[in-house]
């Protein structure tokens, strides 16, 4: 490496700790005003009672879905700055147990039913444990978020492999429209309105992040139907 090469990667890692403190106290500095804003929005209708005009009392309601909407944002800011410095800890995992405690994380599983699949020579393993739970945790809110049935199936493929752990995660919701499928790592975007489906649209970034910082890939394709692919390898440490 020349003297200018190893200068320009200082200068890149500079730049990038830099961001990653400007970010963090953004978040922070800008929580206290919303929550200001929604408590000052609560206090206002209380004040006004129930007699309230109607149209008031919806733009009330209006705003502070507004304000938590902006402060999960601000959350998912914040949790994607902080990818390559928290929760880094490596420790023995066992892999099956941890698909299962993602799946009891998730707040929504009305009539999601679940399907596995592990070829595993070793269902333990040393890894970023926290950081593989993660991902398996957005991928899985992801397939049911975004689905469409009433009743929803999410398939979870788990093949290891001599260096790495290929996972699979499909389901046989509406897919990704072609056109759009090369933004979906991208912060904040969705493809449908946040206004039709609660969300900040910062898991699959944050998930494709971490993937990236354990040595990994993410990829999606579309199922021969309807449905949505999401592979990744997680190699082994």
């Amino acid at each position: 490496m020349t003297v200018s090469e190893k200068k320009c990667q200082e200068e890149l890692a500079a730049l990038k700790k830099e961001f990653e403190e400007f970010v963090y106290i953004v978040s922070h500095d800008i929580k206290t005003p919303m929550r200001a804003i929604s408590n000052l929005t609560t206090w206002i209708e209380e004040d006004l009672g129930s007699n309230a005009d109607k149209a008031i009392l919806d733009n009330f309601r209006l705003l502070k879905n507004r304000v938590e909407r902006l402060e999960k944002m601000m959350n998912a800011l914040l949790e994607l700055s902080r990818v390559n410095s928290s929760e880094m800890e490596l420790y023995e995992v066992n892999i099956p147990k941890s698909v299962n405690d993602c799946v009891e994380m998730l707040e929504d599983k009305s009539n999601v039913e679940f399907h596995f699949t592990y070829n595993l020579k070793n269902e333990n393993t040393v890894t970023l444990g926290k950081k593989l739970q993660k991902v398996l945790f957005h991928l899985f809110d992801n397939a049911i978020r975004f689905h469409d049935k009433e009743k929803k199936n999410v398939f979870v493929e788990i093949i290891e492999n001599e260096t790495d752990y290929e996972i699979k995660i499909s389901d046989d919701g509406p897919g990704i429209p072609e056109e759009v499928k090369e933004k979906i790592f991208s912060i904040f975007y969705t493809v449908n309105s946040k206004d039709i489906v609660d969300s900040t649209g910062a898991g699959l970034a944050i998930t494709n992040k971490i993937i990236k910082l354990a040595g990994g890939r993410l990829h999606y394709a579309p199922m021969a139907t309807n449905g949505s692919v999401f592979t990744f390898n997680w190699p082994k440490q």
